[in-house]
């Protein structure tokens, strides 16, 4: 069949079909997130939980002008919040109804933004609905808005919104679609941050393609690429100034680790790589569930049978300590905080053996054995329609034109490009792009599944696309039932319909071979399954889910080949295609949903974050204190709550955040800075076993600190005291508490439904470190040190008093104490303590230094008595200020530079200036209409002619001609 170039008429969309996609969308949607219309109900986002949404640090338009998160450490610096999609959502909604519609939101966005650019491609619009069904419940976006990264979907659908204005026929002006393309492409940046970065990398390829493909001189198309590609980049910087600006200050200024120099960028590698899609995995992309789902702790059921066994997300010294070389595993042990006998427990015969070593280790040391927050399934249903669009372009009578053809191989370059570049540290083509400038700052090598799922969504609509401009659009062919018809049908096809057919039936029956290989390894898939950490009952449903997973694939593989290739023997077309696309609605939906619902988990959050006796205390002016579980704050480390390590880390994610309480733990911070990662150092503790370990360091460290509160074993306080050199005596137990179960709860699904009762015999103790520095101090005696190695050799010492003494960075210096250290040097009081404002009382008997233990940055100000003031940098990291004798007020501010707000806004204003200006001058398209044949005239009878001689041709006039022509066309319109 002849090639329908897309712009013609019947190839045109005739109407908008919004509607069917917010149909089949919206209520597939529905039915998943129904859990969001009970009252107390919450989605789970374990990235963005709903106690750091709700927490002041994140409070609303103030984060506009910077974000400073003092809830975790001792503070630090964020990228402040611009207006986007995301920031408006949460200033119109309260936290909890912000967790339970962004999710869907952010799915419909996709879906939308993919619809509109397939109606600029001018496909059919059932095919621009399924793209929009298709792209809103992949399995990729969906589990990423259910782990609580909407904004990299926000930034996906931004990338769709930028092709389309480039891909519109609308828009006549290079400048116009560069200046829509390009602030759709800083808003993802904007969004996404490092994936919306990626993604704007093929965008800008994209722009090549596009504009070389045209109907124009070269000369002509290379300026005009050039032209648009350079708009595009000037107006995404544009718009994108704010973010960029505070990711630059906060993420890589000041961050050793993110230095391009060759040696960093070593050390940096397993870190950056760690989320990298292993080889073998890229089967979980067309196969939902082959390897499990979610993590166990994350799923709600006593049936873990679904839970994740990949390697997603695992520590590359995980394969160490597995090796089968005595030396290597000697080393990478070597590396970790652990005792002599876990060590030795590595030496063992078989792989088998030393399991159970390595899993104490990982447990111990805190290192990730797999970790995947995501679901990277495209569907079953996209991926035979992806195949059949690609393949298409290689047939003799494609149904795409030129264009349309370079366009699908581009796609397909991008699928299979992104795919290699997302194995990371598992393929070559990652180790490549690592050493590019500053790709090495991206953290996430499986970020590239981001364009790789938006490659194969266009490609499948493309197959749908060739489907019904071949097969679909002519005249009905189907006279006999279904069956009858296909058989008669294959008896004689040839060329493209039966190579097609004939690989989708291999394809089909690899698959079914593959089952019965599966089933035959079932045993040996077990034993691999023990040896990845699962206990043997657990590893058989495991395997067993596994295997069910695989058998949903190919039933739907086998109804997905069976609709394809009754549309391709012309079963459904003419009046009948609907039921073509019925039956391909029908397949999405139930295949992408059937995975989708796997990643849905609701929990109550009255009840999760429901008041316990230890938060109560500790939420009481929690500006006062910071509390500890673990001896070391970075990474779980050797903690001293064994057995409430769990819960304790829930509360650091979860009630910490909701009641605004500080910890010096954090969860995690990838992009540590320098001063930070300096200063922990010297506090680190030195050997595996705690009895013999010196903790005097960590004593220091939460001395300095303001750390006043401990959670651990009740036991615990007698060590304490034992091992805590000049503070030995400063531990005293506040409260006694045992773990039990939340009133209400029968089975616990996780550690948020555990909570804690005082008792006079209980486990575990608050410990009060009395000796701790208070949040604000006044001394009447400081020192200078020579430079900031002096200043931390000085902060560790045992003879060093930080009660008595503060120690001035050389580069803030101050005047010299002029009065003996025992002066009383007066007393100070926080009058108003919030994430970037904090104001101090302070009456002062004496010239003196105030120190305030949060951290320093360059961005926080001060005032004295309303007057300018200088931040001094005290303790090597705190912030202190200068006073004379007198009562003062001192203000502290958090003030990073605007201007670059100023210049994102003023990007929204040409935005929108730009759709005004394209609305307003917009021409009406009309659809040509065609006009009736006019009657023919009548035409007078000819005279009769002489009769012609002998020999003689009678003359064949105009008239004679134009009178049969006319009754030819009678006898075609009768």
């Amino acid at each position: 069949m002849r090639a329908i170039p897309s712009g013609m008429p019947n190839s045109r969309p005739s109407s908008n079909q919004w509607f069917l996609l917010l149909g089949l969308l919206g209520l597939t949607l529905i039915v998943l997130f129904f859990q969001s219309f009970e009252p107390r109900e919450v989605l789970f986002a374990n990235d963005t939980p709903l106690g750091f949404s709700a927490s002041e640090q994140n409070r609303l338009p103030a984060r506009f002008a910077g974000a400073w998160y003092n809830l975790a450490w001792l503070g630090n610096g964020q990228p402040a919040a611009a207006p986007t999609v995301t920031t408006v959502l949460r200033m119109a909604l309260s936290p909890v109804m912000f967790s339970k519609v962004y999710a869907p939101f952010t799915l419909l966005c996709i879906g939308f933004s993919a619809w509109l650019f397939f109606r600029q491609l001018r496909f059919h619009p059932i095919v621009c609905a399924l793209g929009g069904l298709a792209a809103g419940l992949n399995t990729h976006f969906f589990s990423i808005a259910c782990w609580g990264l909407g904004s990299w979907n926000i930034a996906v659908a931004m990338t769709f919104l930028a092709l389309a204005a480039l891909s519109s026929p609308a828009l006549k002006q290079i400048w116009a679609r560069g200046i829509l393309a390009g602030l759709a492409v800083g808003m993802g940046l904007m969004e996404g941050f490092d994936s919306g970065a990626i993604l704007s990398i093929y965008v800008g390829l994209y722009v090549v393609v596009r504009f070389l493909t045209e109907e124009a001189p070269t000369g002509r198309k290379i300026a005009r690429a050039i032209l648009c590609e350079v708009v595009v980049i000037v107006f995404a910087g544009f718009i994108a100034a704010h973010t960029l600006s505070t990711l630059v200050e906060t993420q890589i200024e000041g961050v050793a680790s993110m230095e391009q120099d060759v040696q960093t960028k070593h050390q940096r590698w397993n870190a950056a790589t760690q989320w990298s899609l292993p080889k073998a995995e890229t089967l979980q992309i067309f196969v939902p569930g082959l390897f499990g789902y979610r993590m166990a702790q994350h799923i709600l059921s006593p049936d873990h049978s679904s839970a994740y066994w990949g390697d997603i997300g695992q520590d590359p010294r995980i394969a160490g300590l597995g090796s089968d070389d005595p030396a290597v595993r000697k080393e990478i042990a070597a590396g970790f905080n652990v005792t002599d006998d876990l060590r030795n427990a590595l030496n063992t015969p078989t792989r088998h053996e030393r399991t159970g070593a390595m899993h104490d280790i990982t447990k111990k040391s805190g290192i990730y054995w797999r970790y995947s927050g995501t679901g990277e399934f495209a569907g079953i249903v996209v991926f035979v329609l992806a195949l059949f669009g690609f393949s298409n372009v290689c047939r003799s009578q494609s149904p795409f034109t030129k264009g349309e053809r370079i366009s699908v191989y581009f796609w397909g370059a991008v699928a299979v490009f992104s795919l290699l570049a997302a194995w990371g540290r598992y393929g070559f083509v990652y180790q490549i792009l690592y050493q590019l400038p500053y790709f090495s700052t991206i953290r996430n090598p499986i970020k590239f599944l981001h364009p790789f799922q938006i490659a194969w969504i266009i490609l499948a609509a493309y197959g749908m696309e060739a489907l019904y401009r071949m097969y679909m659009r002519g005249p009905s062919k189907r006279t006999i039932p279904f069956p009858e018809h296909v058989m008669a049908w294959w008896g004689k096809v040839t060329g493209f319909d039966r190579k097609w057919t004939v690989f989708a039936l291999v394809l089909l029956g690899a698959s079914i071979a593959g089952l019965f290989i599966m089933n035959a390894s079932h045993n040996a898939l077990v034993l691999y399954l023990e040896d990845q950490s699962f206990a043997s009952q657990e590893a058989a449903k495991i395997a067993a889910f596994s295997f069910a997973e695989a058998v949903w694939f190919v039933v739907y593989l086998a109804l997905a080949v069976l609709v394809v290739t009754g549309i391709v023997s012309g079963a459904w077309s003419g009046p009948r295609m609907k039921w073509a696309w019925t039956f391909i609605a029908i397949l999405m939906i139930a295949d992408l949903a059937r995975a989708d619902q796997r990643w849905v988990r609701y929990f109550d959050y009255t009840e999760k974050y429901s008041p316990n006796p230890i938060v109560d205390f500790l939420q009481e002016q929690p500006y006062e204190h910071r509390v500890i579980g673990k001896l070391e704050p970075r990474g779980p480390g050797s903690g001293i709550t064994p057995g409430f390590g769990e819960l304790y880390f829930f509360w650091i994610q979860n009630d910490f955040p909701y009641h605004n309480i500080q910890s010096l733990d954090f969860s995690q911070m990838p992009h540590i800075p320098d001063l930070d990662r300096t200063y922990l150092k010297e506090f680190e503790l030195k050997g595996t076993d705690i009895h013999e370990t010196d903790i005097f360091p960590a004593v220091r460290l939460w001395q300095l600190t303001n750390t006043r509160y401990m959670l651990a074993t009740a036991s615990g306080v007698d060590l304490l005291n034992e091992k805590a050199g000049p503070d030995r005596g400063s531990f005293q137990i506040r409260a006694l508490f045992n773990l039990e179960k939340k009133p209400g709860i029968n089975q616990v699904a996780d550690v948020g439904d555990i909570t804690v009762v005082e008792g006079q015999r209980g486990s575990y103790a608050l410990i009060d470190f009395t000796n701790a520095l208070p949040r604000v101090k006044l001394f009447s005696n400081w020192q200078v040190p020579t430079n900031d190695d002096a200043a931390l050799a000085t902060l560790v010492s045992r003879e060093f008093d930080p009660m008595k003494t503060a120690l001035v960075s050389k580069e803030t210096p101050a005047p010299q104490a002029p009065t003996a250290p025992t002066s009383d040097a007066g007393t100070a009081t926080i009058t108003q303590y919030h994430p970037k404002f904090v104001q101090i009382k302070a009456d002062v008997k004496v010239p003196s230094i105030l120190l305030l233990n949060d951290r320093t940055a360059p961005d926080w100000k001060v005032r004295i008595d309303r007057k300018p003031g200088k931040i001094l940098r005290c303790n090597y990291i705190m912030r202190g200020v200068f006073l004379s004798p007198g009562t003062h007020t001192i203000e502290f501010r958090y003030r990073p530079s605007l201007k670059t707000l100023y210049v994102t806004l003023c990007a929204f204003v040409v935005g929108i200036a730009v759709g005004g200006y394209l609305i307003a001058t917009r021409k009406p398209s009309v659809a040509p209409v065609e006009k009736p044949a006019p009657e023919p005239t009548p035409t007078p009878a000819p005279a009769p002619a002489p009769f012609p001689a002998k020999g003689a041709t009678q003359p064949v006039t105009q008239t004679t001609k134009t009178t049969k022509k006319s009754r030819k066309g009678k006898v075609r319109n009768l």
